[in-house]
């Protein structure tokens, strides 16, 4: 794999070849981050179409992704936060909390099951609801007599769990179990040769999604039994099954989907409901489609029918055995994520592509990603930007590197020079417009000569937002320094299971 500077490729057919490496990632001069690299294969044509406003949240990872984590991308493929500090992620995003935005991260171990004797939790699913509630997946393998579906009398089920839980307390408020409502014949994950111990439970139902309405209940998506279930958020049990063996519903043309993600209500009332999802259409070894396909479906509670309103096919047309995920825009696009398959892409309402990326060659385990999100986010770090110097050896001429981690409202960077480090005689230089996530130009030490210097961040109405530690301009480097947000994070640190 090669390190890239700072660099999105567009329509590159190098790196779809893998000239770069199956995982190209990029490097910096003021930081160790090194996130994925993006190759834009189709680009956005800018004067006919547009996108949301927002930042993209993403958790790239595999085994030819150089670092594993989330990351914030602009909407041009740079980097605008790196999260690597919390390590390996799935569930990454924004969720409203006490009335403010924060950042939902999931960050745990990989074990075989949950965490607590009360509480579990895994990486599938973490949610915060609009009466400040935490919602988590969880899976817990019990007992369970598999003789009816072809395992032992005395085998072990891997069981799907949901919790919602008081966040500043820890208090478990509700829990459900698979097992209670869902008897495993409706399901499409043959036992095989397993459920004969702990290590080889039956995952007969395989809980992704989860969301809790205003109304108290709950919508939940079970991927083994192509199922997303309504729930009453009292007693738990099931108010209605769309898809799968039993639904409820009449599927339409087209609005059938297996081995799904991410499913999630789009409007809903008493009569008429829209919902996004991921359907995989096939999982390791088994294909049931051609192709994956982000869906956004009509559902009538009247009639009881699903419609497909519309579709969006991947640029490769290929199957994403697992993960992936689907977020209507503010302006009408729909922005997919294909999971198992390391593309992202953004469609219009009609099923127009606009534009995809790779940020990577080889899909499956070797790159992928479990969800592409956009959120408006508002980044301001407390620490200072990180500054580096790069004299020339032979020309009185000095590079300067300059970022801020995490940083969203810097438009340029003021050059000052100051004959010490405290900067108190400090005058201002140069000023260069902000260029990815580390801006780079070059400045004269002959006609600029100063002991020491730093740079400003100063914002569009010309506000100075920070100011590096001042560098001599004797030794041209500077620690790094990793930008922290001001706006509190909530943080989930749980143990996880292996199975996605």
């Amino acid at each position: 794999m090669d390190s890239l500077k700072d660099s999105v490729f567009i329509s590159s057919s190098d790196y779809t070849a893998g000239a770069y490496g199956a995982g190209p990632y990029q490097t910096f001069f003021t930081s160790n981050a090194t996130p994925v690299a993006f190759n834009f294969v189709q680009a956005l044509n800018k004067s006919t179409n547009s996108l949301s406003s927002g930042y993209l949240f993403t958790s790239p990872r595999g085994t030819s992704t150089v670092q594993p984590s989330a990351s914030i991308f602009d909407n041009n493929g740079h980097l605008i936060w790196d999260g690597s500090a919390w390590g390996e992620t799935l569930v990454f995003q924004v969720e409203t909390y006490l009335g403010e935005p924060h950042i939902l991260i999931w960050s745990g171990d990989i074990l075989g099951t949950g965490i607590g004797s009360s509480t579990y939790a895994d990486f599938h699913e973490a949610r915060i609801t609009t009466n400040n509630t935490g919602l988590m997946t969880a899976y817990y393998t019990r007992e369970y007599d598999l003789s009816p579906y072809g395992g032992p009398s005395s085998g072990y089920l891997f069981d799907s769990v949901f919790q919602e839980l008081n966040i500043t307390s820890g208090e478990t408020l509700f829990t459900w179990y698979a097992s209670d409502h869902v008897d495993p014949s409706e399901c499409y994950n043959a036992i095989g040769t397993g459920g004969g111990s702990t290590d080889e439970a039956w995952d007969y139902f395989h809980i992704n999604a989860i969301e809790k309405t205003d109304d108290g209940n709950y919508l939940i998506s079970s991927r083994h039994c192509f199922t997303i279930y309504y729930l009453n958020g009292s007693n738990g049990e099931i108010i209605w099954k769309m898809g799968g063996a039993n639904s409820s519903f009449a599927m339409g043309d087209g609005a059938n989907y297996s081995w799904q993600h991410h499913a999630r209500w789009v409007n809903k009332n008493d009569t008429y409901a829209t919902m996004t999802v991921f359907d995989n259409g096939g999982e390791y070894g088994e294909y049931d489609e051609s192709s994956s396909r982000g869906l956004y479906l009509a559902l009538n509670f009247t009639s009881m029918t699903v419609e497909l309103l519309q579709d969006f096919i991947p640029y490769n047309y290929t199957v994403s055995e697992s993960q992936g995920s689907v977020q209507l825009q503010p302006n009408g696009n729909f922005l997919v994520g294909w999971g198992f398959m390391p593309w992202y892409s953004e469609y219009s309402s009609t099923g127009e592509l606009l534009w995809t990326a790779q940020f990577g060659v080889i899909g499956g385990n070797y790159n992928e990603a479990y969800r592409m999100l956009r959120f408006n986010w508002t980044g301001e770090p407390t620490d200072p930007p990180s500054l580096q110097l790069v004299q020339s050896s032979s020309s009185n001429l000095t590079t300067v590197h300059v970022s801020w981690n995490g940083d969203t409202r810097t438009e340029k960077w003021e050059l000052i020079g100051a004959s010490d480090s405290s900067g108190s005689d400090a005058l201002s230089l140069y000023n260069q417009t902000r260029s990815g996530f580390e801006t780079t130009f070059t400045f004269n030490t002959a006609t600029n000569s100063y002991d020491f210097y730093a740079v400003r961040a100063i914002s569009s109405d010309n506000t100075h937002l920070g100011t590096s530690n001042f560098t001599s301009s004797g030794n041209g480097a500077v620690a790094l320094v990793i930008g922290a947000w001001r706006a509190m994070m909530i943080v989930i640190i749980i143990y996880s299971l292996q199975v996605i």
